[in-house]
């Protein structure tokens, strides 16, 4: 258990930076990507807060990926956690937890009483 903490903490919090710093080095090598010409001869331009959403759906897409070999792994079925993991790979990430734990304990509950 402690193994899958560190790794998703790892990963969770490498994935922000990752997510951030992309979209700073997107934005430095084209600063017009996320500006439009209006016919009226005016501009039209996007926060960065759009490729940052961006980055991050492509992002929670890795993590579906990664939660659904562990979940391979510990034997557990469940997809609407894959779907969360794609709004959120926080959330996603701590109810996959939160499952593998109360899974360990109900093994450990069940094998001390037989």
């Amino acid at each position: 258990m402690k193994r899958l903490i560190k790794k998703y903490s790892i990963l969770l919090i490498s994935a922000i930076i990752l997510s951030h710093l992309l979209t700073g080095i997107i934005l430095t090598v084209w600063p017009n990507l996320l500006t439009t010409e209006l016919p009226g001869g005016g501009t039209s331009t996007l926060g960065n807060g759009y490729l940052i959403s961006a980055l991050d759906y492509l992002i929670n897409v890795v993590f579906i990926i990664l939660l659904t070999k562990e979940m391979n792994k510990e034997k557990i079925k469940s997809i609407p956690l894959l779907i969360l993991t794609f709004f959120s790979s926080l959330l996603g990430v701590i109810f996959f937890l939160f499952i593998v734990a109360q899974q360990k304990l109900n093994i450990i509950t069940t094998n001390t009483y037989d």
